[in-house]
Order: C-alpha cells, then sequence, then structure tokens
C-alpha cells in the first residue's frame, strides 16, 4: 500500500523508554482532573451558589452535549491534518488547544460577580465557558491520544502507553474527587470553586509542559485523506469490522459505569446511610485502587491477550458489584472493600480498550482507514460520551420508575439497589458475553479461542 495514501507503513516496532513514556504520560492527569468536575460540580455550583434556574440550565447543558459530541470527529480530522507538519504534528495541535481547556474550566468556576443574580447573563456565560472547556478538551485529548497509539507498532509497547498514560488519568480523578470536596468545606462553595478553577491553570501547565517537549515522535508518515467528502472521511472507521464490534463492547460496558455513577450519591446516602465525606472516601478508594491495579493488568494482558485482561476485568467488577446485595444500612466498611475491588476493574477498563484500538486501527480490516489514528480517536471520543449518556439517561428514570423519585417524596431503597447494583451488573455480563465470543483484536482471537488454545 502507498503510505501517503493510508497514512500508515510497515509497523515500527519501537522499544519506548521510561522517561519518554513518563513524559508522554503526564499530560493524562489535568486532563482527567478537568473532566470530573465539568460533569459532577457545575450543575451544582450553578444551581445552589449562582441560582440558575434547572429548567434554563437543563436545556444549555444539552445543547452543550450535542455541539461537543458533533464536533469530535471534525476534531479527529483536524488532527490528522496536522501530522503533515512532522512527526510532532499531533503534540503541536494539542498544545493550540491546551489554553483553550484552560481558560473554558476557570470561566466555569470564576464567573464575574456583577453577574449574578442575572440569569440571562449567567447563563449566556455558562452557554460560553462549557462550549469553550468541551472544545479545549476535545481538541487536547483525540489529538494527544491518537500521538499515544502512534508511538509505537509493538503489540506489548501500546498497552503500556496506554497503561502509563491512565494511571496519571486516574490519579487525576482522586484529585478532581478530593479538591472539591475539601476546597468547598474549607472556603465555602463559591470560594472553594474559585479556587478550584484557579488551582487547575498551574496543573495542567505543570502536567502538560513534559509531554510537549519530551514525549517521543509519532513512527508513523503524514495521513493523507483521498477522500474530499468530509461527511465519508469521519465515518470511514465504520467500515473496519473489528473497529465496530470494539466500540459495541466498548459502549455496552461504560454504560454500565454511567449508570452506576449517575446514582452512586442517593445510593451512599438512602441505601448505605452514609454522609457525604463517606461517599467522598467511597470514590476516593475506587479511584486509587483503579490507578494501583493498571500495571497489573498490563502484565496479565501480555499473558493472555489484551482482550481477555478485559474479559477478566469485567468478570470480577460484575462479581464483586453482586456482592453489595448483601450489605445495608451501616455497612460502610463493607461497602469501602466492594469499592476497592471494584476499583481493581476499572484499571482494566481505562489501560486496555485504547490499547486494543491501536492495534486495530492499523489492522487490515482497517482497508483505506488504515493508520487514519485522529479520525478513529474522535469517533472513539464520540462513543466515550454516548456510552456515559446512554448510562446517566437510564439509570434516573428505572429509578423513578420503580419508586426513588425526591421530587415527589418517594424514597424506595429498593429501586436505588436496582439502578445502582443489578443494572450495572447486568449490563457488566452483557459486555462480558460480547468479549468471550467476538473477535475484537487485530492479532488474536476471541476471548474463547484464545483460552480454549491455552487449555
Amino acid at each position: 500500500m502507498n503510505a501517503g495514501t493510508t497514512g500508515h507503513d510497515v509497523g515500527v516496532r519501537v522499544k519506548i523508554g521510561f522517561d519518554r513514556l513518563i513524559a508522554y504520560s503526564t499530560l493524562q492527569l489535568p486532563l482527567a482532573m478537568a473532566a470530573l468536575p465539568v460533569v459532577l460540580n457545575v450543575s451544582h455550583f450553578y444551581g445552589e451558589v449562582i441560582k440558575i434556574s434547572l429548567q434554563i440550565m437543563g436545556p444549555i447543558f444539552i445543547f452543550a452535549r450535542v455541539v461537543d459530541a458533533i464536533q469530535d470527529p471534525v476534531i479527529g480530522l483536524i488532527s490528522d491534518r496536522f501530522t503533515r507538519r512532522g512527526r510532532r504534528g499531533r503534540l503541536a495541535f494539542v498544545a493550540m488547544m491546551t489554553p483553550l481547556l484552560g481558560a473554558g474550566f476557570y470561566m466555569l468556576f470564576d464567573p464575574p460577580d456583577a453577574f449574578f443574580g442575572n440569569q440571562l447573563v449567567m447563563a449566556g456565560w455558562l452557554i460560553a465557558a462549557l462550549l469553550l472547556v468541551h472544545l479545549g478538551y476535545s481538541g487536547v485529548s483525540i489529538s494527544y491520544h491518537a500521538h499515544g497509539a502512534e508511538l509505537s507498532d509493538d503489540y506489548n509497547e501500546r498497552t503500556r502507553v496506554t497503561v502509563g498514560r491512565e494511571v496519571f488519568g486516574l490519579l487525576g480523578m482522586t484529585l478532581a474527587v478530593v479538591l472539591p470536596t475539601v476546597l468547598t468545606a474549607q472556603l465555602g462553595d463559591s470560594q472553594g470553586y474559585t479556587t478550584l478553577g484557579l488551582i487547575f491553570l498551574p496543573i495542567l501547565v505543570l502536567f502538560g509542559l513534559p509531554t510537549f517537549f519530551w514525549a517521543g515522535p509519532s513512527v508513523h508518515p503524514p495521513v493523507i485523506h483521498a477522500e474530499r467528502n468530509a461527511f465519508v472521511t469521519f465515518f470511514a472507521p465504520l467500515k473496519n469490522r473489528l473497529f465496530r464490534r470494539l466500540l459495541l463492547v466498548f459502549v455496552v460496558n461504560g454504560a454500565a459505569l454511567g449508570v452506576a455513577v449517575t446514582v452512586m450519591l442517593f445510593y451512599v446516602e438512602h441505601v448505605l446511610k452514609g454522609s457525604k465525606l463517606q461517599a467522598g472516601i467511597i470514590l476516593l478508594c475506587y479511584f486509587f485502587a483503579g490507578a494501583a491495579s493498571v500495571p497489573l493488568w498490563l502484565m496479565l494482558s501480555k499473558r493472555l491477550s489484551k482482550a481477555a485482561a478485559w474479559f477478566v476485568g469485567m468478570v470480577l467488577t460484575a462479581g464483586s458489584m453482586a456482592c453489595a446485595l448483601a450489605i445495608g444500612p451501616g455497612d460502610f466498611h463493607w461497602f469501602l472493600v466492594i469499592s476497592a475491588i471494584t476499583g481493581l476493574g476499572l484499571g482494566a477498563d481505562y489501560g486496555l480498550p485504547p490499547s486494543i484500538l491501536a492495534d486495530v486501527i492499523n489492522s487490515s480490516e482497517g482497508g483505506d482507514s488504515q493508520g487514519k489514528t485522529g479520525t478513529y480517536f474522535g469517533l472513539w471520543a464520540l462513543a466515550t460520551k454516548l456510552a456515559t449518556a446512554i448510562g446517566a439517561a437510564g439509570s434516573l428514570p428505572v429509578a423513578a420508575m420503580l419508586g426513588f423519585n425526591p421530587a415527589r417524596g418517594h424514597y424506595d431503597t429498593g429501586a436505588l439497589i436496582v439502578a445502582y447494583i443489578v443494572l450495572p451488573v447486568l449490563i457488566k455480563a452483557t459486555a462480558a458475553l460480547l468479549i468471550w465470543f467476538v473477535r475484537i483484536e487485530a492479532q488474536r482471537g476471541s476471548v474463547r479461542e484464545e483460552m480454549l488454545a491455552r487449555r
């Protein structure tokens, strides 16, 4: 094949030095640190502190999410075009988009005091800040992750890249859980969130600089899209059957986390009868266990295969979550143990799928989309948001239908148990069945075939 057409030539199995790996991985910490507050804390800040009507905020969030989803494939295509500027072209695009991420995050949590009390003006500020932070986040993350997939064409080196990156990512999520809780408790909601926006800026610079200057170059030649129709180019990766299968497993599996995250605070408060502090400790334990487990999944993927290791993580998560059916009010410490075990499975969910994706991008099944890394990661980002949205959209209606609806004074704890435990376990089990029977790896068979072959 012509490298200029496909964007991919003979596989280059580069061994990535530890210093290069760390330098590349550091940027994931502020990325992950930004993602969680935008999802969890913005609605609380603007609803409880700024006092914007929920009837106004709802359409604003929907509009911002729609724009965010539409722009992802476009950003992936732009990232591909930046590869023509050299082997570090994608990182140049990351550097361009990073100030937008920082500015958008700061805008969200530090609106001008003069706007307080003016619903219309504050709504406009919220729209502008959300659009800016989503644009910056997507621009940084898509091109950054695409560059990581091009650091080496070696099967195991790609896993090292995603594992190193997600260790920093899970540490960033831990900060995202701890900082808002501590700052708002010490300084009050308004000043606490403003301080969060300020703290994020130096962290973004400090952890971004190693990536910009010392991460390794791409081993791939420039990506050239022969198709002039942008719509066709955006969705060309869907011709790759392995990519379609991987997306299906990824979305189904990710929906389980979307369900759990949406109702987690309700579950702790009404089923465990726990406090907000205990909820924070549970989240901290969950993400810390995920960060600590990522190297273990790297070792297991080398021994079994990436898909098989991911399957083990799914089974571990589903089994440990099912154990929560046996606990009730006051069983905080038992639930903490369960959270730590499910956190181990989170490490597999974060570290392994992007590595499988990197293999799939360069597989022969990709046809003329082979090597179009930015375009693939644009659709991958869209799928990530789709998975979370499906989970969030399904959990609350199910809980309300079964009898948990605070707006009407209904607090059926059985409904929360179904929404927080039973539903995610069933979704995880479905994802595990899919990955057991369906081949999603470019260089390996299905998990069932790999396991039977070992026997």
